[in-house]
């Protein structure tokens, strides 16, 4: 009782470190598998940015700071089961040191009976501790969620007089506004929004938004559009003043700055949660004028778009998502930014068809609130908020608004406007896709559905695994773990051996050692037996988690972050994230679990198995029988456990993508009234999952039981023979005893063992990731050029013809993104692409960033600076060629401004603080404290995220000007690409980019997509392209003159 106190003292007070060190264990987690979880998410903008390589660091530092935080959990685990062991090793050596009287044979043997039944259990609760402790630390991180504070609608309902202020306004009554006779569909009074307490976004709004009216928002650049509708949607943390409703709004339409899709068809995410109807659905597939690029689509509407969209072009995005809230059956909606990613053409007839005089929503007398920066289309709103630092600068119709001065007289928009030749003239597109639509808007193109190949390795497994899991943790450490549970095996079963010779010995009649002499050695063996435990704990919870995890990681993400695009646009974030979370766990947690205590229990039976012997050489007759016995019931157990334990993994793939959906697009969910239809589907997702995991309990259970009528067998064959045999009563006592805990390791072998067989199914899965996903480096792309490559950025594409999926291809151009692309840039040229959304404009940048390979049978190429692209390192290229994506990335929450400019940490303070001021972001930074103050992107708007972009390119160009030694008058040159850099700001910011690209890259040749065309008149050049080809080359000034010409009618369409 005295060793079993100690113990318990001892436990309680390192329990006490348990929680925490499980709560921080989990925290690092839960930020790993964010962050990754992000970085699929955006893999194409983090390529096309270069930032590949400093995002790839950074997950892999956090996994390994991960498995520094689970290390200190896990040392706790290892000191309760040396704790736990201490009163089943040490008591009985104790117990027999200090008897008082001599103890024969069946005493010693039947007083070490009772120990071990004492002391078992005890074990088995010390053991179980730390867990239970995790338990409690899990079960607490998720109170504390729970009791995180609720989202407070605040907006009251001016119509429904049994609701006081600030009564939330979610019921699912619709009425309409018309029922009221209330003028105004929301009013804000003396309205302060903000994200946190102490620094409100807006202040001292007032306003009111007319019913069955269009109301835009503009203003420069971080003045508060975005938080406004924030704000009208009650989605606004802190707030003074009032938001009032004239009626309730179950459902409104919202449009996110960010388009948020799901992962699923366009149709899908247009329908979302409401009931199909066919003529609504025509109506805004007309509408969006997303017809041409159903069309366009092998499957159509049916068209899986991927995670976020990812198989879609910005404008595409924009439009499905504007879809969907015109699908909605809904009298508001707030749109914010809808029109950055379109092209004029497709502008001009979305707004026509949406917002014009016979427009949708004129017809439907809604309710809208649009905020944009596409500031042409302002005659044509019934009111117009002019937001300014935070608070409404002016608000008015347009003819009041230009009359005065301020912001719109400023930007010398026509003050009268044709609106018949606005709204009524139709694009070159329209009839042809209107014919398309009417013809069959829910056409589907079928394709054959390849049903997947029988896996034997899901009902067999792969015994190579454990050779792939032994190279990640070195075969020093595998030679050693195999040598401590061989110490272990010899230490625990060689003491009752001891005791025969004890016993033998000692009442012999000339006995050739002490009573003391052997109660030492006994001890001493006991005490070896728990050092060859630690060691055993500590070489696999430690040593072998920390190489395995940190090694397994590193090669997952590798194959990552080098899978070439189509795999992300195929592959479910979902099922990614799953490998980085679920299998990781099970690598860092049940795996090395189960191989330790497959070790424990193995070689301890071996050596009980050796022990009963003793009793009786017979018992050996039945090795064979049991061995047979227990390989076919593991045989059949297995084939069905493993493949459970893979549906279990794999059922958890559309919980998560559904819950990086919800998380991702939570604001629009509630606006949409869709927050229980979500809820539900998770709790069918949920119920789902879970079912593997149930039938995989079932089926262990069955295992306990047969195990338990083995070794009963065993005792019955063993009683028998000793009684029969008249065996030697010290060795048949040591048998017995033995056999006590030869049943339980016996049912410990074949359960850990397919517990092992089962969790090693990660490593398989992580194996067949790696091996599967082809990298996108080639042999052939082995060059590296020069340090001042590229020297004149001279680009000259002949032939080329890209797919995104090539293999479909080689037979077929329906699928092409580019077809015969011919076009020569010279050194130091601006050249501008444009045309309508979807017609292959990123794509050509892609190409040039080797993010879209050109297709080998048309035997293409593309000549950079006289290097064949195909031949050139692809980071190498990343690095060189200045990309600025359309939608800015960044490096995770936390990560300093200095970080975000430099990922590679090359510059000086000075350096950086001089591109902020150029870009004219450095007086927000030093208000937020600076240069080295954590960063989070999601406070920014999306026009100072692509300011920011825009300054890392920037630096780095200063940076690589001053590596090759460039000073004075020496300038260097290079290569820049921009896609849409301009969609999400102001015009007055769209000038000072424009200026900085000017000067800043005068020596550069510059390759710009842009849809604002009046940014790009200046350039060189322009290439107009429609559906993957190129239709019209030349000077910008000149073409918007000709007869006919692409380039004019786009420019027509958008200064109208």
């Amino acid at each position: 009782m005295a060793v079993v106190f100690f113990c318990v003292s001892c436990l309680t007070v390192f329990m006490n470190f348990a929680g925490d060190s499980q709560r921080a264990w989990m925290a690092g987690v839960q930020k790993r598998v964010g962050l990754t979880a992000t970085v699929i998410g955006s893999m194409k903008n983090i390529k096309m940015s270069g930032l590949a390589v400093p995002v790839s660091a950074f997950v892999q530092k956090l996994r390994v700071d991960e498995l520094a935080a689970g290390a200190k959990f896990r040392k706790i685990y290892i000191v309760a089961a040396i704790l736990g062991y201490i009163p089943l090793l040490l008591s009985p050596p104790l117990t027999l040191a200090f008897a008082r009287r001599e103890l024969n044979a069946t005493r010693m043997f039947t007083s070490l009976a009772y120990l071990l039944l004492l002391t078992n259990p005890l074990s088995e609760i010390f053991q179980a501790v730390p867990q239970l402790m995790s338990a409690i630390a899990c079960l607490g991180r998720i109170q504390a969620f729970l009791e995180c504070e609720t989202r407070l609608d605040y907006r009251r309902v001016l119509a429904d007089a049994a609701l006081s202020p600030g009564t939330s306004s979610t019921s699912d009554t619709t009425s309409s506004d018309s029922d009221h006779g209330l003028p105004h569909s929301i009013v804000v009074e003396d309205g302060w929004l903000g994200w946190k307490e102490d620094n409100f976004a807006l202040q001292q709004v007032n306003t009111r938004i007319a019913k069955s009216a269009l109301t835009m928002v503009i203003g420069p650049v971080g003045s508060g559009k975005s938080s406004l509708c924030k704000g009208l949607l009650g989605e606004m943390p802190y707030r003074k003043g009032t938001v009032s409703l004239s009626t309730r709004f179950p459902h409104v339409g919202f449009c996110d700055q960010t388009t948020f899709l799901s992962n699923g068809t366009i149709r899908d995410n247009i329908v979302g949660f409401s009931p199909f109807d066919i003529e609504r659905y025509s109506q805004v597939i007309r509408a969006t004028a997303l017809s041409y690029d159903l069309d366009a689509l092998q499957q159509g509407d049916k068209t899986c778009i991927g995670s976020d969209g990812i198989t879609l072009s910005g404008g595409q995005k924009q439009r499905v998502s504007l879809a969907r809230a015109l699908y909605l059956q809904s009298d508001l909606l707030i749109l914010d930014d809808i029109f950055s990613g379109l092209d004029a053409d497709t502008e001009e007839q979305v707004f026509r068809r949406v917002f014009g005089p016979d427009g949708l929503l004129r017809q439907r007398r809604t309710t809208v609130v649009l905020c944009t920066h596409s500031i042409r289309h302002l005659p044509a709103a019934d009111h117009i908020i002019v937001l300014g630092n935070g608070t409404i600068a002016e608000q008015g119709t347009f003819a009041e608004l230009e009359a005065r001065p301020g912001y719109v007289q400023r930007m010398g928009l026509r003050s009268s406007f044709d609106a018949d030749d606005k709204f009524e003239r139709t694009s070159p597109y329209d009839t042809q896709q209107e014919s398309k639509l009417e013809a069959d808007v829910t056409l589907t193109r079928t394709t054959s559905s390849l049903s997947p190949e029988v896996d034997v390795a899901r009902q067999t497994g792969d015994r190579t695994v454990y050779k792939h899991y032994g190279k990640s943790v070195g075969s020093v450490m595998v030679i050693c773990t195999l040598f401590f549970a061989t110490l272990w095996g010899f230490f625990t079963n060689f003491p009752t051996i001891w005791l025969k010779f004890w016993t033998d010995d000692v009442y012999s009649d000339n006995p050739e050692h002490s009573y003391a002499y052997y109660a030492g050695i006994y001890g001493l063996l006991s005490v070896c037996s728990l050092i060859s435990l630690l060691l055993l704990g500590v070489s696999i919870l430690l040593v072998i988690v920390k190489k395995a995890g940190a090694n397994l990681h590193h090669e997952a993400l590798r194959t990552l972050i080098q899978a070439p695009l189509r795999f992300f646009t195929t592959t479910d974030t979902g099922v990614i994230t799953n490998l980085f979370s679920q299998d990781l766990n099970l690598i860092d947690t049940e795996l090395p679990n189960a191989l330790l205590i497959t070790l424990f229990c193995a070689f301890q039976a071996l050596g009980q198995a050796a022990v009963m012997i003793t009793s009786s050489p017979f018992v050996a007759i039945s090795y064979p029988f049991l061995i047979a016995l227990l390989w076919v019931v593991q045989k059949f157990y297995l084939r069905t456990s493993r493949q459970l334990r893979l549906l279990d993994l794999e059922t958890k793939s559309p919980l998560y993508t559904h819950f990086l959906d919800t998380r991702k697009g939570i604001t629009t969910l509630r606006a949409f009234g869709f927050v229980k239809h979500d809820v539900e589907k998770n709790a069918r997702l949920v119920d789902t999952s879970q079912r593997p995991a149930y039938l995989l309990l079932m089926i262990q259970q069955w295992l306990n039981l047969v195990l338990n009528l083995v070794v009963m067998v065993i005792a019955t064959v063993l009683v028998s023979l000793a009684v029969r045999l008249h065996s030697n009563t010290a060795f048949t006592g040591a048998s017995l005893v033995t056999l006590m805990n030869f049943g339980d390791n016996l049912s410990g072998i074949v359960i850990w063992w397919t517990k092992l067989e089962t969790s090693i199914g990660a490593v398989s899965r992580l194996r067949s990731f790696n091996e599967k996903v082809k990298p996108e480096n080639r042999e052939e792309e082995g060059l590296v050029p020069s340090q001042q490559w590229p020297q004149t950025g001279a680009v000259e594409l002949k032939d080329v013809s890209a797919s995104y999926d090539a293999e479909d291809c080689i037979d077929s151009s329906s699928n092409m993104a580019l077809r015969n692309i011919n076009l020569n840039i010279r050194p130091g040229e601006k050249v501008a692409i444009c045309g309508r959304t979807g017609s292959g404009k990123s794509s050509l940048i892609a190409l040039l960033l080797k993010l879209l390979d050109p297709l080998p049978t048309n035997g293409g190429e593309v000549i950079i600076d006289n290097a064949l692209l195909h031949r050139v390192d692809r980071p190498t290229l990343r690095q060189r060629i200045l990309a600025v994506p359309q939608e800015a990335v960044f490096l995770p929450d936390g990560s300093t401004f200095k970080l975000n400019l430099d990922p590679f940490d090359v510059s000086t303070h000075e350096e950086c603080q001089a591109v902020l001021t150029t870009v004219g972001l450095w007086q927000f930074v030093h208000e937020l404290g600076g240069l080295d103050v954590g960063m989070n992107p999601g406070t920014l708007s999306a026009g100072q995220r692509q300011l920011m972009s825009l300054g890392r390119v920037l630096l780095r160009r200063r940076i690589r000007a001053r590596s090759l030694g460039l000073t004075g008058d020496v300038t260097d040159s290079g290569i820049l690409l921009l896609d849409e850099v301009s969609s999400s700001v102001d015009h007055e910011t769209e000038r000072v980019m424009q200026e900085i690209i000017r000067v800043e890259f005068e020596t550069y040749t510059v390759i710009a997509v842009s849809h604002r065309l009046e940014m790009i008149m200046d350039f060189d050049r322009v290439v107009v392209m429609d559906t993957g080809e190129i239709v019209e080359v030349g000077v910008p000034s000149k073409l918007v003159g000709e007869p006919g010409s692409r380039f004019g009618d786009l420019v027509k369409a958008g200064s109208k």
